[in-house]
Order: C-alpha cells, then sequence, then structure tokens
C-alpha cells in the first residue's frame, strides 16, 4: 500500500481568547491559568496520497483557513501529530506577498525565500509574468492590487516554484474564465506529476469539478471525508437546510456550534498535548497563611468599634442627630426627584456610532418636530453622539460633514471601532451576485477604486452618465447603471456601487449573517471586510463595496 504524503492524527489547533493586549504578555509568562480557548481544529484525522486532489468545503468559520496553514507549515498544532513528505506552496490572497513591494519585486523575494537561485529566478520570472497576465501592474506596488490580482500573482508564482504540494485557499475564484482555464491546464500538469492538491473554496462547484475526494470541514470537526459526488450530496443538503432556517435561527445555529469550540485552557500544555487528570493536593503553607487571616479580621473589626464608641462620646443624643442627619438626606432626595420631573435625563455618552434606519430623519430640536428637520442621513452613515437625553434621543454630529442635531436612538447603533472584527468574507464570496460579465471582469474594475476621476473617465469604456447626487458626490456610471464609482472631495474612485444584483442568490443568507449592522426590517446590511466597507441593499438589489 502507497505511504500516504500527507497524514494527519488527531491534530487540534487552539487558539487562547485574549480580551487585551495585556494580555499577551501575562500569557508569555503563564501568570494566567485556565484561560478561555477557542478551538479552531478538533481531533481532525486524514490521509492523503501522492498525486490526490482533495477539495475541503464548509461554510465560514469551519476551520477551513486554519486547516490550510498547518498543511503549509505556516503554524504548528496544538496538539496531534502531522506527517508532510515534500515541500508545499500556499495560494492564498496576499499569502506571502509584500505590499510595500512591487509585483515584479516579490516574485523575486518569493522564488529566494523558496530556495531558487538568482539563475533559476531570472529563468521563470517572464513565465510567471506571463501566467498572471496582470499587465502594467507588475511594476506597481501590491497595495494597489485588487485581491482578485494578488491571487493570481500568488498563483502564478506558486505554480512554477515546482512546490510537491499545492495548498489553494479561496484563490481561484478570480473571475477571469480565461485565467481559471489556464489553472485548470496546470492543475492537470501537476496530476501528470504526481503533485499533491489541497483545493479550498465556498464554490462547490469548482471543488467537485478539480477534486478526486471531499474533506467536508464544519465547526473545526471533519464531518466526513471521502469519494466527492457522495460528499458534495450531502453538503448541498445541508447547506439547502441552513439556507432555508430564518436569519435568528442561522445565528441561533452559529451560536450553538461556535460554543462547543469554546473551552478553558492551560497555556502551558498547549504545545505538549492533553493534560493528565491529576489528584488535587493541599498546600499546607497556604493554608497556614489563611488561617493567620482570622485574627487580623478580628482586630481591624474592634478597632472599627472602638473609633466609632469614641465619636458617639462627644455627640449630644446621638440617636437623634442620626434621625435628623437622615432626614436631611431625604429632604435632599426629594428636591432631586422634583428636579428630574421638570428637566430631561441627560447623559454624556462621546462615542461613535452608525444610523441602521433608511433615511433617518436628523431634527433641529429634541422635541423631535416634523417640522424641524435638518436634514436626512442614510445607512451606515458614522456619526459621533454627544449625549442622550431621556433614554431616547440621541444628540449626534454627522462625521466629515456640517450636519447636527437629534434622532431617535432606535435609529442608531453605538459601535467601537478597535473592537469591531472584520468579517472573514473575500471578495470572490460576493461574486455569485454579479452578472456574467461582472464576475469575468471584476477584478479589473476594482483595480480603478484609488484612481482619479480623469483617469477612471478617459481608460475605462462603456460611460453612460455622469453626474453628482444630492450628497454632492460626483459619480460616473456605467453600462447604464450596472456599475457606477463614487468620487471623493480629492476626486479620488472610494466606491464602486454595483445595480441588478440576484438577491435569491444563495451566498445572501452567508453575506447577510456575517453583517454587523442592519435595519430594523432587514433590507440594508453593513459589513467590514479586510479591505472594504460593504452595504448591500436587498430591496433595491444593489451593493456597495468602499475602500476602508
Amino acid at each position: 500500500m502507497n505511504k500516504p504524503v500527507v497524514k494527519f492524527t488527531n491534530v487540534t489547533k487552539t487558539y487562547s481568547m485574549l480580551k487585551k493586549k495585556s494580555d499577551k504578555l501575562l500569557e508569555i509568562f503563564s501568570l494566567k491559568q485556565g484561560k478561555k480557548g477557542f478551538s479552531a481544529l478538533s481531533s481532525v484525522s486524514f490521509e492523503v496520497y501522492k498525486g490526490e486532489t482533495i477539495g475541503i468545503i464548509g461554510i465560514n468559520g469551519s476551520g477551513k483557513s486554519t486547516l490550510s496553514s498547518l498543511l503549509a507549515e505556516v503554524t504548528p498544532p496544538t496538539t496531534g501529530d502531522i506527517s508532510i513528505d515534500g515541500e508545499t506552496s500556499l495560494v492564498a490572497i496576499s499569502a506571502g506577498l509584500n505590499n510595500f513591494l512591487t509585483g515584479m519585486e516579490n516574485i523575486e523575494l518569493k522564488c529566494m525565500m523558496h530556495g531558487l537561485t538568482k539563475e533559476e529566478i531570472k529563468e521563470i520570472k517572464p513565465t510567471i509574468i506571463e501566467f498572471a497576465d496582470i499587465g502594467d501592474f507588475i511594476n506597481q506596488p501590491i497595495k494597489s492590487y485588487s485581491s482578485g490580482m494578488k491571487s493570481r500573482l500568488g498563483f502564478a508564482i506558486s505554480a512554477h516554484i515546482q512546490p510537491d504540494i499545492l495548498v489553494i485557499d479561496e484563490a481561484l475564484s478570480v473571475g477571469d474564465s480565461t485565467f481559471y482555464k489556464k489553472c485548470l491546464d496546470k492543475f492537470d500538469e501537476f496530476k501528470k506529476q504526481g503533485k499533491t492538491i489541497f483545493f479550498i473554496s465556498h464554490s462547490l462547484s469548482q471543488v467537485k469539478t478539480i477534486s478526486d475526494r471531499i474533506l467536508w470541514l464544519n465547526f473545526g470537526q471533519v464531518k466526513m471525508f471521502g469519494e466527492k459526488d457522495k460528499i458534495a450530496a450531502e453538503y448541498t443538503k445541508f447547506i439547502d437546510w441552513f439556507n432555508d432556517l430564518s436569519k435568528i435561527e442561522q445565528k441561533k445555529y452559529r451560536k450553538k456550534m461556535l460554543a462547543t469550540q469554546k473551552q478553558s485552557v492551560n497555556i502551558n500544555s498547549l504545545e505538549i498535548g492533553p493534560e493528565i487528570p491529576m489528584k488535587r493536593r493541599s498546600n499546607p503553607k497556604k493554608e497556614k497563611v489563611e488561617k493567620r487571616h482570622f485574627p487580623f479580621l478580628q482586630l481591624s473589626f474592634l478597632l472599627t468599634l472602638f473609633v466609632c464608641s469614641t465619636i458617639l462620646l462627644f455627640i449630644d443624643n446621638p440617636i437623634e442627630a442620626i434621625t435628623n442627619r437622615l432626614g436631611q438626606a431625604t429632604e435632599v432626595e426629594d428636591s432631586d426627584n422634583l428636579a428630574e420631573e421638570s428637566e430631561p435625563a441627560i447623559l454624556t455618552i462621546d462615542k461613535s456610532g452608525i444610523i441602521k434606519g433608511r433615511d433617518v430623519p436628523v431634527y433641529l430640536d429634541s422635541d423631535l418636530n416634523e417640522n424641524d428637520i435638518e436634514a436626512e442621513v442614510s445607512f451606515a452613515t458614522k456619526v459621533f453622539i454627544e449625549e442622550e437625553i431621556d433614554d431616547s434621543i440621541y444628540k449626534v454630529s454627522v462625521e466629515n460633514d456640517t450636519i447636527s442635531g437629534y434622532v431617535e436612538t432606535e435609529n442608531v447603533e453605538l459601535i467601537d471601532d478597535d473592537e469591531m472584527a472584520n468579517s472573514t468574507l473575500s471578495i470572490e464570496t460576493f461574486l455569485p451576485l454579479f452578472s456574467e460579465s461582472i464576475q469575468e471582469s471584476y477584478a479589473y474594475l476594482f483595480a480603478f477604486l484609488g484612481a482619479d476621476y480623469e483617469n477612471v473617465k478617459n481608460t475605462l469604456r462603456g460611460l453612460t452618465d455622469e453626474y453628482t447626487n444630492q450628497s454632492g458626490k460626483d459619480i460616473l456610471e456605467y453600462e447604464y447603471g450596472a456599475y457606477s464609482y463614487y468620487f471623493n472631495e480629492d476626486d479620488i474612485a472610494e466606491t464602486i456601487e454595483f445595480d441588478e444584483i440576484d438577491v435569491d442568490s444563495s451566498i445572501i443568507n452567508e453575506v447577510t449573517s456575517e453583517s454587523q449592522i442592519s435595519s430594523s426590517d432587514d433590507s440594508l446590511f453593513y459589513l467590514v471586510t479586510a479591505e472594504y466597507t460593504v452595504i448591500l441593499d436587498v430591496s433595491n438589489r444593489n451593493i456597495m463595496f468602499k475602500i476602508k
């Protein structure tokens, strides 16, 4: 029987859950024990043989990216054994790429990191450039690339340094059918050479096309692993069941499953295997120290009584004095209550917030008179909340604007930008929402975010309208509204909007479940990814991506 080239045996990867930065220092010195942990993977076991292509599927949070890091030997397991026979190469968006270097410089750097000589790099560099096919962007810094361009370059480099095992993490959904065909041809070439491929994707159709077997991860555990048609059928049933759940039911399911991944962790035992239960022994020294506390407490109590008694000796009729004091306190409290009844309760907030309603009115005063509306602000507009009045009204000022006034608290969500975790969704996740033509060219379209007005107008074809909206934003509209660019006060394209998206796509549920803010009628959704802030408008069938 052939020896497996990759073997996982009871592999678990656990991360400690730190609430603040100072906990990292405490963790290093092991000053805190029994911390909360999160098992991204738990008891994962499988074997893969030479020349196989393994598809890895699962909804967000299932541990796919953690598995790819373990396969690429980027991170070690917490417990369990991993055996990998050969050199691995990870292809993920931005993996191993330096944002401040050009594409050309990144080719040289990544090839050198894999042990290639200068002569070998010089020989394969033209082939990598031709395969990536990103034009003049090859001489631009990576930070100016779209996520699709980054993944194209990353795949081109990894595919030509001849690894024994190729790990592809969500980096093949680049939208360009020509490039996708080149990737499939490269896979066939790898298979003929007996190389092993791990292909991680949300697209079940791509996984079925490429893979020999499929591994289904579900919240850190291997749900199924085997013949691709059988696993794909079972996974489709699960996705259909999940999509039929309401948004609330989906969140409850996620919360329930995530709870199974949380545990109490002894940091000292994370890298040395499971903790061995031991009988707890008493500490006689500790018991002696605790016994010493009792005399000290007794003396403290007696001293307090002595002081109080001494004070009372100098007060005539102490009972009457105490009664009078309580009466004065009651009068003060009653007067405070009267003041509260006559004046609104005002609480200083001084926090950031975000509008969670559609076209929310901002009033001139706290009476919220409909005849005194200063302006209307749109969903996901950032505001600064100064005060809260009677638990129902916020005094706010709109960021980067001169608008200030009063709004109902139900229309604003308090946020903390430092604690607001980014969504794990990549731009490729949204592709099923777009038309086929947009899917094929999306990387090119996103590349114009950050470009100036004249550059976009003079380069992109298909311009059908240009105008300034009510908010003063200059807009270039293409293909009769299929997509539009919004420009800031510096004439830089900061937002791209797509209309007529497919709101019946199964991906809608995944996007909405990842949203950080949603409107009360569940028609508007706001989420923040690593690269963009995203606003999805289900009722009007459009979606906007704004560069961060």
